[in-house]
């Protein structure tokens, strides 16, 4: 097991719509991407390259690539996708959300197969970013 590390030509490979943000922009929105996804060994994602288990690196990609739509969106003065507009005095809204609910998720293509891809770790209706510990057994 290990940690995914970072590969921003890698990503942008997968990923070359974001090719017009920086490498530190990348960097922090995988950092950003590593809060709602533990990127230890106590993840209940597993990653072992050498044997070819790759899952929580390609959840952490998809997860960059959300934080990094919203990136994109931030530079252009909107802040989510538009949600209706009018064009009589002219009006527009846009849709909003708590980042880490569902809704967030489904703000963009990107979240909406993570948040589909780890419906197999909800247990009870909740989601648990590391393994269950409990301090007495």
């Amino acid at each position: 097991m290990g940690v995914v590390v970072f590969d921003a030509a890698e990503f942008l490979t997968s990923y070359p719509n974001f090719s017009t943000l920086t490498t530190g922009q990348l960097t922090n929105a995988f950092s950003t991407a590593c809060l709602y996804l533990d990127n230890t060994d106590g993840s209940i994602s597993p990653y072992d390259p050498d044997n070819g288990e790759i899952e929580r690196k390609t959840l952490l990609y998809l997860l960059t690539a959300h934080v990094s739509q919203s990136l994109q969106w931030a530079a252009k003065g909107v802040s989510s996708p538009l949600s209706s507009a009018s064009q009589g005095s002219v009006s527009s809204s846009f849709a909003t959300a708590v980042p880490g609910t569902k809704s967030w998720f489904m703000l963009t293509g990107y979240g909406q197969q993570y948040w589909q891809a780890t419906r197999k770790y909800v247990v009870g209706g909740r989601y648990h970013v590391q393994r269950y510990y409990h301090p007495w057994g």
